[in-house]
């Protein structure tokens, strides 16, 4: 194969490869502002235990008596299964449960990085980390 042959088939094979780098990427929780940390404590009205990463949502009643729903975002359905047995049942519409972790950075979004969920019975599950 001569040069001239050769060069553009490794254009080609460049821009193929390029465009494969993005999928293979994984996006960083920089929407959370990790020097915050806060806590919320409401009922559960979903819980979705899906990739790539799994969500609550709380009704949240404040001091002033006003309804705001909260999510919290969680690793993996693999991590959470595979460290803590949680699975799709974990958390039911009507359970009262406390999440800590790192509020969203954009005003007026009722979201964290859940770092510490206070389940139903009162048990604290760290999933920051895995179990030892």
């Amino acid at each position: 194969m001569t040069v001239t042959k050769t060069f553009p088939a490794l254009i080609v094979m460049a821009v193929f490869a390029a465009g494969l780098a993005p999928v293979a990427a994984h996006h960083a929780n920089s929407a959370y502002d990790r020097s915050q940390t806060i806590s919320v404590t409401g009922i559960v009205t979903r819980w979705q235990f899906i990739n790539p990463h799994s969500g609550i949502w709380l009704n949240v009643t404040g001091e002033d008596g006003e309804v705001v729903e909260w999510s919290g975002e969680f690793q993996s359905v693999q991590d959470l299964y595979r460290f803590y047995s949680w699975n799709k049942n974990t958390f039911k519409p009507g359970d009262q449960v406390t999440i800590v972790g790192n509020p969203d950075r954009r005003p007026g979004h009722h979201a964290m990085w859940t770092s510490l969920v206070v389940m139903p019975d009162g048990t604290e599950v760290d999933v920051r980390n895995t179990p030892e």
